[in-house]
């Protein structure tokens, strides 16, 4: 399994399963027999774009494709440096 298709899968387990929508990859790394997709997501559009409320997640991911869970691991506004 290629890496954007870890990536999607962890994209799309986490509109399922939060109800958000346009989530972007920002880091992916793996360990022992788990990958770690870093996934940004508007949680709380507001009217300033620059103030949306993002959510960073940790998705975790098996080497076939299962995804394992997930965790909120940080907020942040669109404005703010990472």
């Amino acid at each position: 399994m290629e890496i954007k298709d870890i990536v999607e899968i962890a994209k799309a387990g986490l509109i399922q399963l939060t109800g958000f929508s346009s989530p972007t990859a920002i880091g992916i790394n793996k360990e022992a027999d788990i990958w770690h997709i870093n996934v940004e997501i508007t949680e709380k559009p507001s009217e300033a774009a620059n103030l949306d409320l993002l959510g960073i997640y940790d998705v975790r991911v098996d080497l076939l494709g299962n995804l394992l869970g997930y965790e909120r691991i940080r907020m942040r506004k669109r404005c703010e440096k990472e």
